[in-house]
C-alpha cells in the first residue's frame, strides 16, 4: 500500500491527520469537491505537527515570544470561526498524542471496506474532536468500526500484526513524495497544502480550462 498504489482511477491523493483541526475543517470541502467533480481520490493518514498552545505573558518576553503568542491566538480564532461556520465541534484544539490506532483503522477500511471509508472518516474526526475517542486505543477504535457494521475484531488482529508496518510504509512514501504536513493534496505530481487551494485543484481536475484561480 502506498500513495502510488492508489485505488484504480484515483487521480487525487488527500492526506489528513485526525489530530489536526485544519484537517477536520478540510474534510467536508474535500468531500464536496469529490462529489462535484466525480474524481476518484485516495485518502491517506499522515502524522502532522499538532498545534502549540499560546504561552502565558511574561515580563521577560521578547519580540519573538510576543509574535508567537499573537500568531497562536490568531490560529485559534480562525479555527473557532470556521468550525462554527461548518457546525463542527472542536474541543481541546491543542490536544496532542499519538493516533496510530485510528490511522491504522483508516488504512484497514481503505483496503477492506472502501465504501465505508467516508462514514469512517466522518465518525473518526467527529468523535476525536468531541473528545469521545481514544485514537491510540485499538479496542476503542474497533468499537467505532463495529458501529459502522465493520469487523472490529478483524481490525484488531491486523493492527497487532501487519498494521504498524503498513502505517510506517505509508508515512515513508508520503515523505518521499515531499508531504509532511496536513491537509495536503497531491495531483498531477503537484503538492498543495491547505484547503485554500481547493479552487486551484478544482481547476486542474476540470482540465485547466478557463481562468486560472489566483
Amino acid at each position: 500500500m502506498s500513495p502510488l498504489d492508489a485505488p484504480d482511477g484515483a487521480r487525487l491523493t488527500i492526506a489528513l491527520d485526525v489530530r489536526d483541526p485544519f484537517s477536520y475543517l478540510a474534510l467536508r470541502p474535500a468531500l464536496a469537491l469529490i462529489e462535484e467533480t466525480g474524481v476518484e481520490a485516495d485518502w491517506l493518514p499522515i502524522r502532522a505537527h499538532t498545534l502549540v498552545a499560546p504561552s502565558s505573558p511574561s515580563p521577560d518576553d521578547d519580540r519573538g515570544a510576543r509574535h508567537r503568542r499573537a500568531r497562536a491566538r490568531m490560529i485559534a480564532r480562525e479555527i473557532s470561526i470556521y468550525s462554527e461556520v461548518q457546525g463542527l465541534e472542536i474541543e481541546a484544539p491543542y490536544r496532542d498524542g499519538p493516533a496510530d490506532a485510528v490511522h491504522m483503522a483508516w488504512l484497514w477500511v481503505r483496503d477492506a471496506a472502501e465504501t465505508s471509508l467516508r462514514p469512517f472518516l466522518e465518525q473518526a474526526f467527529q468523535r476525536y474532536w468531541a473528545v469521545d475517542l481514544d485514537p491510540q486505543n485499538a479496542e476503542d477504535v474497533a468499537g467505532l468500526l463495529e458501529g459502522l457494521e465493520l469487523d472490529g475484531s478483524g481490525f484488531q488482529q491486523w493492527a497487532n500484526t501487519e498494521g504498524p508496518g503498513v502505517l510506517r510504509s505509508v508515512a515513508s512514501q508520503l515523505g518521499e513524495a515531499g508531504v509532511f504536513q496536513a491537509p495536503a493534496y497531491l495531483i498531477d505530481d503537484e503538492a498543495f497544502y491547505g484547503r485554500q487551494h481547493l479552487p486551484m485543484i478544482r481547476w486542474i481536475l476540470n482540465g485547466r480550462s478557463g481562468d486560472r484561480p489566483i
